[in-house]
């Protein structure tokens, strides 16, 4: 059941996630990711990738693969996941349905923006670009790959809250994976969880509001 709005000041900061927030990449990047895990001889399913792996940052995945399964993985895998992952988006990723209107509402609104996401800078840079969305973030990214700790740790939403001039508490985060929801809580700032209109709200913690259409967004954050 979707979360009832909380009555509380707007932000002065919304962090966005990237894949599977504003960016529809999630089937491709799967694909992706089981294709090249095939290749090492490690043959999953694809409801075992959404489990285990789903907003993980590449590194994470290989320790994940090696403890779990038993599987050693290269040690350029994670350069070898990201060019799979990159020519996989060529084929038609495009923006999650209705966030380019949530997100025109929010800036319109004089709140700040950014991106905060586990890819590396180039590839959300790619992805937003594919579906149309990087003009409204552009110069604001950040990447858990330039901090100590990637999601699930608070590290990368901390510093795009620093660098953007705002406390913890004046944010906002819009999450979907399980690892970033994590990541936000840890962090102190309000979390919104989005699914997709799907009913697994999986990992959401105590205090998560959740959210199931990008057109609820501007309710909730008291726009």
């Amino acid at each position: 059941m979707e979360s009832q709005p909380i009555p509380a000041t707007p932000p002065k900061l919304v962090i966005f996630d990237c894949d599977g927030v504003l960016v529809d990449s999630e089937p491709f990047v799967k694909r992706a990711l089981l294709q090249v895990l095939a290749s090492y001889g490690l043959n999953l399913r694809l409801e075992e990738a959404e489990t285990y792996f789903k907003g993980l940052q590449n590194d994470d995945v290989k320790r994940v693969v090696e403890e779990r399964w038993g599987v050693f993985l290269p040690d350029d895998f994670s350069e070898v996941l990201e060019a799979a992952e990159w020519s996989a988006v060529e084929q038609g990723m495009r923006a999650v349905d209705g966030v380019e209107l949530a997100v025109r509402s929010v800036v319109d609104s004089g709140l700040a923006t950014c991106v905060a996401s586990n890819g590396s800078p180039e590839s959300m840079e790619h992805r937003l670009k594919l579906a149309g969305l990087l003009q409204w973030f552009e110069g604001r990214l950040f990447s858990g790959w330039t901090v100590p700790r990637a999601k699930p740790y608070p590290d990368v939403f901390l510093h795009a809250a620093a660098t953007m001039g705002y406390q913890p508490s004046e944010c906002a985060v819009i999450e979907d994976s399980p690892a970033g929801i994590q990541a936000g809580v840890a962090a102190g700032m309000r979390v919104l969880a989005y699914t997709g209109g799907s009913d697994d709200a999986a990992a959401v913690l105590e205090g998560v509001e959740i959210f199931k259409s990008m057109s609820s967004l501007s309710e909730l954050l008291g726009l």
